[in-house]
């Protein structure tokens, strides 16, 4: 199919033509009017418009109540489809609670152990995770891996897909060597189910090699990644999103390998390919954008990035929407990127905006709102209140020590630098 080669705007471009045919032959309120204006939605999204395929999918969501009744199979399948994208415009906790109903739909109308019950079992674990509950994100996945396991059978693909996301949380979790035992377990049976060129299986080799950098071995995942990205350009095609997603990756571990200008020279390439593939617009376009403007920092010109994150944040509130977490993450790195100049006060200010932005958005305890935290305490001891610094510092090391565990990476962090600004105190 046109979509499962990666080019999701001709997918649409025939979706609409098919609607028109079916409008046309069948009506506005046939069954197969009401599939086809649902596949529009689905491909609007995938063309990166989030908004517009949310606004396409309660409109097919009306129509598909109105007709088939809010009971129907088809029509908890678009309200599945309506809380996926109100996250995907960036209100995770509104698709939270928009999960949890569809959940409660499924299952006094199709039962706990459905196929469908328990893939809005899954997402409601995503979500979960997205509002910044990691620890009970991973208990939840963990579940529901238990009862795909039990009903659809261990090699299940679905069942392979929540193994993968217990791999990804047990990481996030903070147990690096943790995810990487699991994605290789995965990885295993995905090659053995699916066979080595599945896509799936590309993407659990995607993150093998990821987890094998995050476990200190950033080496041998540029070595790793550059086998999948072979593999992908062989089975995708070069202009395929995820084989754009691997050369995104192969960039950002050039860098950390210490190759800052390499990297940069990697990324100005991805997002070349992405702006013609996806259009300048697209969430991913935009993304690999911030990290050209990262690199360019990392190599020494900080008021450049500056320049560049801010036309990326043009473009993400224009787009995503000023309260979108993605948003948020170029408001924080042009916050960094100011005191990288040397203007703390400013860098401050803008850290106090972001964080405020966060804990509205994401809520208290989120990663993201916890590290612009950790950003405020620091830019507070740079303007020279060192004791209002390690004030800070201690707030948030008693959270992330809730949230994340003593022994996350980022909880290290905030410990180490609660010592340094200890060691300053007179």
């Amino acid at each position: 199919m046109t979509g499962e080669t990666g080019d999701a705007r001709r997918a649409l471009q025939l979706f609409q033509e098919l609607l028109a045919d079916d409008e046309r032959v069948f009506g506005a309120d046939h069954p197969d009017t009401l599939a086809a204006r649902h596949q529009v939605a689905a491909w609007t999204g995938q063309t990166g418009d989030a908004r517009e395929a949310l606004r396409l999918y309660r409109e097919v969501l009306d129509a598909r109540e109105r007709v088939l009744g809010p009971d129907h199979p088809t029509t908890l399948t678009t309200r599945h489809q309506v809380a996926h994208f109100t996250g995907q415009i960036g209100d995770a906790r509104e698709a939270l609670r928009l999960y949890r109903e569809v959940l409660d739909a499924r299952e006094r109308v199709l039962g706990a152990d459905h196929p469908t019950t328990l893939t809005t079992r899954h997402e409601v674990a995503v979500w979960t995770w997205q509002t910044g509950n990691s620890g009970e994100a991973l208990r939840l996945f963990r579940e529901v891996l238990e009862a795909k396991e039990q009903v659809l059978g261990a090699d299940h693909p679905s069942t392979l897909t929540t193994r993968d996301q217990v791999a990804y949380l047990t990481g996030e979790a903070g147990d690096a060597l943790g995810a990487l035992r699991l994605f290789r377990e995965v990885l295993d049976a995905r090659e053995r189910v699916l066979g080595a060129d599945h896509p799936d299986t590309l993407t659990t080799r995607h993150q093998v090699a990821t987890w094998t950098g995050r476990t200190g071995d950033p080496r041998g995942a540029l070595r790793l990644l550059g086998e999948v990205l072979d593999a992908r350009e062989r089975v995708l095609g070069a202009d395929h999103p995820d084989t754009l997603a691997t050369r995104h990756q192969v960039a950002t571990w050039t860098g950390r390998t210490g190759h800052a200008v390499e990297a940069l020279r990697l990324y100005r390439e991805v997002v070349q390919a992405c702006g013609r593939v996806l259009g300048p617009d697209h969430p991913n376009t935009l993304t690999v954008r911030n990290q050209v403007a990262y690199f360019t920092g990392q190599t020494g010109d900080a008021r450049e990035a500056l320049r560049l994150y801010q036309e990326v944040l043009d473009a993400r509130e224009r787009v995503l929407g000023p309260d979108h977490p993605d948003t948020l993450t170029t408001r924080h790195e042009i916050a960094f990127f100011t005191g990288q100049i040397g203007d703390a006060g400013e860098a401050l200010r803008l850290f106090r905006e972001v964080l405020d932005a966060r804990e509205r958005v994401l809520g208290p305890d989120h990663p993201d709102t916890l590290a612009s935290r950790h950003n405020v305490a620091f830019f507070t001891g740079q303007t020279g209140d060192a004791l209002g610094a390690l004030r800070l510092f201690r707030e948030v090391l008693a959270t992330k020590e809730r949230v994340l565990g003593p022994d996350h990476p980022d909880t290290l962090a905030t410990r180490h630098e609660v010592t340094t600004w200890t060691s300053r105190q007179p």
